[in-house]
Parts: structure tokens; sequence; C-alpha cells
């Protein structure tokens, strides 16, 4: 994919956020990314998984921020 598909693809999505409050079952990397993933998959009301373009550790507040891409709604013109 060219840089140009991908700065066209990017205007046509958006991105959005999850915060996911890690406990004993979901220590690994794997797990917390397979939460947003369902996560985020259940918020578009998607038929498949939004690609999640990052997952990181907040450590002052001990959560994990998960963000994810979402495709632009269009807004019916008037």
């Amino acid at each position: 994919m060219s840089e140009a598909e991908k700065r066209e693809q990017l205007t046509r999505s958006i991105l959005k956020a999850l915060v996911i409050i890690p406990n004993e079952q979901t220590k690994e990397y794997g797990s917390l990314l397979a939460i947003a993933r369902h996560e985020a998959k259940k918020r578009e009301k998607a038929s498949e998984n939004p690609p999640i373009r990052a997952l990181k550790f907040i450590p002052e507040l001990h959560v994990y921020v998960a963000l994810y891409e979402a495709q632009a709604t269009q807004k019916p013109e008037r």
C-alpha cells in the first residue's frame, strides 16, 4: 500500500480509545489484545474486528489504553 493510499484510508477512518483495567486473568498481552478486539467490535457493531493501532500501559493510572481504527460515518446532507 502506497503512502497516498494510507493517507486516504486514514481520512475515511477515525481513531477511538478503550480503557482496559487489568485483573488476574488479563495480565498477558495476548489476553489484553483479545479484549480490545472484542470490545471494539462490539462497540462499532462490526462484523469484523477493527484494527487495533496501539495498546499501551499507563502506569500512573494502572490501566491499558487501546486505540483502534473505526470507519467514519458520513452525515446525511441537508
